[in-house]
C-alpha cells in the first residue's frame, strides 16, 4: 500500500511538473508571436491576424499545429494528473477503512 502511494504521488508531482512545463512553452510562444516594436506598422508588411493567434513565421516562429499539440499534452498532463489523485485518494481510503476495523 506504501509502495502505491509513493507511486501515486510520484506521478501526481511529474504530471505537475511537466504541465508547468507545457504551460510555460505555450506564454513564451504566444507572446513571442503577439509581441511587436514601434517599428512594426502594416506598411512594412508585418501583419498580424485580427484574431491574435500565432501563425507560423517564415523564419521558425510558432504555428497553429504547435500549439495545438501543447494543448493537447496539457490535457493529457491533467489527465495522467487526475488518475494518479484518484489511485492516492483510494489507498488512502482503504487504509483509513484499514485502521478504524482495526481499532
Amino acid at each position: 500500500m506504501i509502495d502505491a502511494l509513493k507511486i501515486a504521488a510520484g506521478g501526481m508531482l511529474k504530471a505537475e511538473r511537466r504541465a508547468t512545463d507545457i504551460a510555460q512553452e505555450i506564454l513564451k510562444a504566444t507572446g513571442e508571436a503577439a509581441s511587436f516594436t514601434l517599428e512594426d506598422s502594416p506598411e512594412q508588411g508585418t501583419q498580424k491576424p485580427a484574431s491574435g493567434a500565432p501563425v507560423a513565421a517564415p523564419g521558425g516562429g510558432v504555428g497553429y499545429s504547435d500549439l495545438l499539440q501543447q494543448m493537447v499534452d496539457l490535457k493529457a498532463e491533467e489527465h495522467a494528473f487526475k488518475a494518479n489523485a484518484r489511485v492516492f485518494q483510494r489507498v488512502d481510503e482503504t487504509l483509513g477503512s484499514l485502521l478504524d476495523d482495526k481499532g
